[in-house]
C-alpha cells in the first residue's frame, strides 16, 4: 500500500531529525511510529486478559488474606513521599500529555 502524508514543516523537521538520530529513513521511522501507536492503542479483550491470567504461574500471584479496605486504612505512610514533588511531577506529565495530544491533532488536521 502506498500512502502520502503532508506534514507541517515543524513536524517534518522533527521527524527528519529523529530519523537521522537513529540512522533510519523518514519512511522507516514513520512506519515504526504508526505500528507502535496502533499497538499501544489496542485494548485486549476480556478473553485475552483471562487467558493471560490463567497462563501466569501460580507463584506469580501473591496469596491474599484479610480485607483490602482494612489493609489500606492501616497502611503506614511512606516517609519519603513528598506531596509537592509529586504534584509538580504530575503537572509536568499532564502538560506533556496535552502537548502530545495537540501535536497529534495538528498532525491529523484537527487543529
Amino acid at each position: 500500500m502506498s500512502l502520502t502524508i503532508t506534514l507541517p514543516r515543524t513536524l517534518e523537521t522533527e521527524l527528519q531529525s529523529a530519523a537521522d538520530a537513529r540512522d533510519w529513513s523518514v519512511e522507516q521511522l514513520a512506519l515504526y511510529i504508526l505500528a507502535h501507536a496502533l499497538e499501544a492503542n489496542r485494548t485486549p479483550s476480556p478473553e485475552e486478559v483471562v487467558a493471560e491470567i490463567r497462563a501466569a504461574p501460580a507463584s506469580a500471584a501473591p496469596v491474599s488474606s484479610g480485607s483490602l479496605a482494612e489493609a489500606l486504612q492501616n497502611a503506614s505512610e511512606d516517609p519519603d513521599f513528598e506531596l509537592e514533588t509529586w504534584r509538580h511531577e504530575w503537572f509536568r506529565v499532564e502538560a506533556e500529555m496535552k502537548a502530545l495530544s495537540r501535536a497529534n491533532d495538528v498532525a491529523e488536521g484537527r487543529g
